[in-house]
């Protein structure tokens, strides 16, 4: 299954994105979920400032029992959160010359600032009381933390890179298989749990949104069969013996209400 991982990058991403007046992290609203390209500061302006992208990479399952073969698993997936930002940028004459306000100075700020976005990130994700961490929380435990620094400057831009690695464990992706003879579910009601949940808190016109409203499209129509309508029972009353002596069996058909 991988709807989770969808679930977890979205649920993250809208998390320290947060809204209007309400950003959580001095990167504000810019987090990318799954984004490709690295950072590139000499050429995207957005860059060059505080900035996260969101990437789920590991992905392990284990069976829940020694009874319980196939999905739905024990979940270990490997959040990645890419943290960057330039040191200060020279301003223009038109600017007014020196430094871009905002910007880290010196590599001692540079790397405070760092920590600072690093520490915001964990605080909104591990003990904010806001919907979408509780949410957040509510279908996901963090069992290791793992954090490397990394420093470029190919092009003639000091940036400043931390890859904090989260190991997750989440939720597996809840399948149901709907009653034929029933109303069936539309919209965000056919994704399975936990991305209907994470659907349902998100913003609306949100990209994250977006991403949920054209996944439900593709899972319709949802699975269905028609109605279990009873079963057979053979109880057995007897130790058994090793002799198969069905004078001890006592069978019954049961009929399920429609």
């Amino acid at each position: 299954m991988t709807l989770a991982r969808t679930a977890l990058r979205l649920v993250v991403s809208a998390a320290l994105k947060g809204a209007g007046g309400a950003r959580p992290t001095i990167a504000e609203g810019r987090f990318y979920d799954s984004r490709i390209s690295d950072l590139a500061p000499e050429s995207v302006v957005d860059d060059a400032k505080p900035v996260g992208i969101l990437l789920t990479d590991g992905d392990e399952g284990e069976a829940l029992s020694e009874q319980n073969g196939g999905s739905p698993f024990h979940r270990l997936i490997e959040l990645v959160i890419e943290l960057g930002m330039v040191q200060a940028i020279a301003a223009t004459a038109d600017e007014g010359g020196g430094y871009i306000v905002g910007y880290p100075d010196t590599d001692r700020r540079l790397e405070a600032s760092l920590d600072l976005l690093e520490f915001q990130v964990m605080r909104r994700l591990s003990y904010d009381p806001a919907p979408l961490p509780v949410l957040f929380r509510k279908f996901v435990r963090i069992r290791k933390h793992d954090c490397h620094r990394q420093v470029t400057d190919d092009t003639g831009v000091k940036l400043a890179c931390r890859l904090l690695t989260l190991t997750c464990e989440v939720t597996d992706d809840r399948v149901e298989i709907y009653n034929s003879s029933k109303t069936q579910p539309t919209g965000l009601d056919l994704l399975p749990e936990p991305l209907k949940s994470v659907a349902k808190a998100l913003a609306d016109g949100s990209s994250e949104l977006e991403v949920c409203n054209a996944i439900a499209a593709a899972l319709n129509p949802p699975l269905s069969a028609g109605p279990l309508e009873g079963f057979d029972a053979v109880f057995d009353n007897k130790t058994p013996t090793g002799v198969d002596d069905p004078s001890h069996k006592v069978g019954a058909n049961i009929d399920l209400p429609q």
